[in-house]
């Protein structure tokens, strides 16, 4: 049996299926009870409830398990604190491999969550645990937070870009789910650090002509200022570190660009990924 943990989130879904569609058995570790139905109704096998802070909690979710593929939000501000907990647990329940979901360019210290990834991709090296790093790109389905005004008023409305010389690497979670389920039920892959990155790196202006030849109709871009953003994340119950970390995020992706490269995920899929622009149609396709 394989746990998945944070699996109510979009990633954890995600593999979840793509798992499920190889006829693994999964359990889900989840924060709240009200996502068990959810994910039973995906063909999830099992179910744990608790808190990743509690030990006791994480001891339980990681006995009887043979792999597990780890995600913490990239906005707990506890992430260090929880990778060693998920750690001792594995330690105790002799996991057989364990796949940790940090980010591409964890090196990058001057974001605070590449800071804690990075922490725990150290103590996962030194942990003596068989281990896999999974480090994604920015996912081309975090577009889909705008989708409603993109798709009704051909308004684009993002942080990312402020500049034309902004470049960024995007892949596509469905690629992504394919290669976390390869690397948990294949074997060939523990002790590796995978940057996962789809075909291009791409411009504002790459996104927007994928859009408007899609969509068929011209497309606007607004770009919402850090102010606006941090009031409508703090109305949201975001708090200090989640804004802040969001902000220093999106200015330092706009200054540097956030670039990757393709082979690594291409070698492990034994295909080329998805691109953006199939991405988009096939979006459109889903929402007819």
């Amino acid at each position: 049996m394989i746990l998945i943990t944070g699996a109510n989130g979009q990633t954890g879904r995600a593999i979840i299926k793509s798992l499920l569609a190889q006829g693994e058995s999964i359990r889900a570790f989840v924060h709240k009870a009200e996502h068990i139905g959810e994910l039973n109704s995906l063909g999830v096998e099992e179910v744990a409830v608790g808190d990743m802070m509690d030990q006791k909690a994480v001891d339980d979710a990681f006995t009887g398990i043979r792999s597990v593929y780890h995600i913490c939000s990239a906005l707990n501000p506890y992430e260090v604190e929880i990778g060693q907990i998920a750690m001792k647990a594995a330690r105790s329940a002799k996991i057989e491999h364990f796949v940790y979901h940090s980010v591409l360019h964890s090196v990058l210290q001057d974001l605070p969550h590449h800071q804690k990834k990075l922490m725990v991709e150290k103590l996962l090296v030194e942990s003596g645990i068989p281990y896999t790093i999974i480090q994604p790109a920015v996912l081309m389905q975090n577009i889909l937070e705008s989708w409603k005004p993109l798709s009704e008023e051909g308004v684009f409305r993002q942080m990312f870009f402020t500049t034309t010389e902004t470049r960024m690497s995007m892949v596509d979670l469905e690629d992504l789910a394919e290669a976390a389920s390869i690397t948990l039920t294949k074997p060939g892959h523990a002790g590796a650090t995978y940057e996962l990155c789809g075909p291009e790196n791409l411009s504002l202006s790459d996104m927007v002509a994928a859009m408007e030849q899609h969509f068929g109709r011209e497309i606007k871009v607004e770009t919402t200022q850090n102010e606006i953003f941090a009031t409508q994340l703090k109305e949201h119950g975001a708090g200090d570190y989640q804004v802040d970390t969001l902000i220093k995020m999106f200015q330092h992706y706009n200054e540097h660009g956030f670039v990757g490269n393709p082979n690594v995920l291409t070698w492990i899929l034994g295909r080329k990924p998805k691109d953006f622009s199939s991405f988009i149609h096939r979006t459109l396709k889903s929402k007819i």
